[in-house]
């Protein structure tokens, strides 16, 4: 591991400063809110936030109607070590603690998604997908967690907690948001939920949203972004079978109909339309005994894709994909209270994947569709899971607590893996702690790394990418020492953390430059997979806040981050340094105001590093939340107030965004 001794030197100084910041003297000692929060997520059990050794965060419900967050891109943007970007017709980004989109695992109240599973598009659409508006509270854990949750968690995880039915009610919602140099381009969001409250032993919820969005169009009339309408449907619901035993119902159905214009290989415009489907379905037992809790659930997941593109000269088909995914999941854990001093969790997992489409070459069962005048090739692939894990939550003593946990995955294509981890939180005295976590992780090949044939025209250049069937899996070894607190009105958190990935998945691509007459060359690039990288992720988190009143939070959060690659090279879209600094404000009336002003910037950001452009930047924001009453509430924002534009981030100005809500 590379360190430098100025590097050593500014961890002493960021150190000592944090711990001189906590033992400053305050005029009331309270104990903060944040550590007074129960999660589930790192443990698969209820824990309290400073009880687990992992690093984590929750953003609390009213955390997303501060800042009056439509989806999961806009909830994670005050988040500690997390960076999300929006690349061009491509989603958004996620970045935890260094780690790329696709190592992050992304869950609804526990339960994996059935979503796109390239290389480049794993995880990219859901922070869009996931609407705010239905949901409880996000639990984040930073670092690795394949001894719980197996492969994809690699970088951490993302657990979204849902609203469970509480009392007969009836919401609605309604979000537009706009640029400020073009008024007439944005989007609506519209939302509604009713709430059954428990009639004899059934609760329910029913939700929709709908979200329309304008497009953005460039000087040549081509897109920046996917412009059309998704609308997501949601049904939940309980039975109580006894007074702790529940029988859980969910159905949700997406439905995306997407445009996006480009350039043809030819010069021409294109317009692409993407339709794609997803229903899930899950039935659930969980409940509990004298001894622990205990969880049984079944879900199935099916997602199809269709995208063509047409000339928008004469409407004319040039090119076409479609897919059809399927996942079925059987899984279960028991907590079990084996004496005063041990907490046993055990549990398994089997899973299925099946992939159908034009962009997999297995040759497995192949068929032939033809659109127009394209005709392409399909075949299938698929998957099979399997796992067993085993975690002892031992308090060794009132102030020692270990947590080892243990899993095995196993698959009909790759040998299996073990995934150990080890976690320790040792309380120092009443306000602060020390924690640290050492384990394993992996993420498996996708059946897209693994079989992927792909041709594809985007932005004018000819995309051919080819799958290995030899991957590998990515492993990684972490390292994490951290100390947290609180004294009095500040509160805080200091982590050195060590990630390091060897086997790690990427592309080697050849370009191709092809001359042509009277037209654009002809671009290919031609492109494999491979296990040839590795990467060395290490860095420093701090989180440090301070109550200035009864009314007013001061927050800071700043990472540093250190990512290369097998020959030392910078890793590309990862800020060298990053934080964001918060002012939050509620004045805690039964019908008040609530606001957060917030800096959000990034120091050294690798853009390119074959073109080896850096980026430096920040923006502010601003939102305010009223409520006027149990039954109505508003809220009003501005996202990049002073119009930071750069094409290459796709930052595109100011946003304003505002939003009403009714209860009945």
């Amino acid at each position: 591991m590379r360190k430098s001794v100025n590097r050593k030197k500014s961890l002493t100084l960021l150190g000592m400063s944090v711990l001189t910041a906590l033992a400053m003297p305050v005029c009331a000692a309270e104990e903060t809110a944040n550590t007074r929060d129960v999660l589930v997520t790192a443990t698969r059990t209820e824990q309290e936030v400073k009880e687990t050794p992992s690093a984590v965060e929750i953003i609390t419900r009213e955390d997303l109607d501060k800042i009056g967050a439509h989806n999961l891109a806009d909830a994670l943007k005050m988040a500690t070590s997390i960076n999300v970007g929006t690349p061009a017709m491509a989603g958004s980004s996620v970045t935890v603690r260094g780690m790329s989109t696709r190592h992050t695992l992304i869950m609804i109240d526990g339960k994996r998604l059935v979503s796109e599973g390239s290389y480049s598009t794993a995880n990219s659409y859901e922070l869009e997908r996931i609407n705010m508006a239905n949901v409880e509270r996000i639990e984040i854990v930073r670092g690795p967690v394949s001894s719980l949750y197996g492969s994809d968690a690699l970088g951490g995880v993302i657990n979204i907690i849902t609203r469970k039915p509480q009392k007969e009610e009836f919401t609605f919602s309604l979000s537009p948001r706009r640029y400020s140099d073009r008024s007439d381009v944005g989007g609506n969001n519209y939302f509604f939920r009713y709430d059954t409250g428990k009639e004899n032993k059934w609760s329910w919820i029913i939700s929709a949203d709908r979200t329309d969005t304008d497009a953005y169009t460039n000087a040549d009339n081509t897109t920046k972004n996917q412009f059309g309408r998704r609308e997501d449907i949601n049904l939940e619901g309980s039975y109580e079978l006894a007074a702790d035993q529940h029988l859980d119902i969910s159905v949700n159905r997406l439905s995306e109909k997407l445009n996006g214009r480009s350039i043809e290989t030819s010069g021409a415009l294109r317009n692409d339309r993407y339709e794609n489907t997803r229903n899930q379905y899950s039935l659930g037992l969980r409940g509990q005994t004298k001894s622990g809790d205990y969880q049984l659930r079944a879900y199935y997941g099916e997602h199809d894709k269709d995208n063509r593109g047409f000339l928008t000269s004469n409407g004319k088909l040039v090119d076409f994909d479609v897919s059809e995914r399927k996942t079925w999941t059987l899984e279960g854990h028991q907590s079990a209270q084996l004496s005063d001093r041990h907490l046993l969790t055990v549990g398994g997992e089997l899973r299925n994947e099946e992939y159908r489409g034009t962009r997999i070459g297995t040759g497995k069962n192949p068929y032939t569709l033809t659109y127009g005048d394209v005709t392409k090739q399909g075949s299938e692939a698929d998957i099979d899971y399997s796992a067993l894990y085993a975690q002892d939550e031992w308090l060794v003593s009132d102030r020692l607590l270990i947590i080892p946990s243990l899993r095995y995955d196993d698959s009909n294509r790759f040998s299996g893996n073990v995934s150990p981890k080890l976690g320790v939180t040792y309380k120092m005295n009443d306000n602060f702690r020390l924690k640290a976590n050492v384990g394993k992780g992996f993420k498996a090949p996708t059946l897209d790394d693994m079989y992927m044939e792909m041709t594809k025209i985007m932005g004018g250049i000819v995309v051919h990418v080819t799958g290995n069937p030899d991957l590998k899996p990515e492993k990684s070894t972490s390292y994490e020492l951290g100390i947290e607190g609180e004294k009095g009105n500040t509160f805080g958190k200091l982590s050195y953390f060590v990630n390091d990935v060897t086997d790690l998945i990427t592309t080697r691509t050849t370009r191709t430059i092809t001359p042509r007459p009277g037209l654009p060359p002809l671009i290919r690039m031609d492109s494999v997979y491979l296990n040839e990288d590795r990467a060395d992720i290490d860095g420093v988190e701090f989180e440090i806040g301070r109550h200035l009143s009864d009314k007013l939070t001061l927050k800071v959060n700043y990472t540093y981050l250190d990512a290369t690659g097998t020959g030392g090279q910078r890793l590309e879209g990862r800020s060298k340094h990053q934080g964001t600094v918060q002012l939050h404000y509620d004045n805690i009336r039964e019908n008040g105001i609530s606001a957060v002003l917030w800096n959000e910037w990034r120091k050294d950001y690798l853009y390119s590093s074959s073109s080896d452009i850096h980026k430096t930047y920040s923006l502010w924001n601003v939102s305010v939340n009223k409520k006027w009453n149990d039954n109505f509430s508003s809220y009003i924002g501005v996202d990049n107030i002073f119009n930071k534009k750069d094409d290459e981030l796709n930052l595109l100005g100011s946003i304003f965004r505002a939003g009403v809500l009714f209860k009945i």
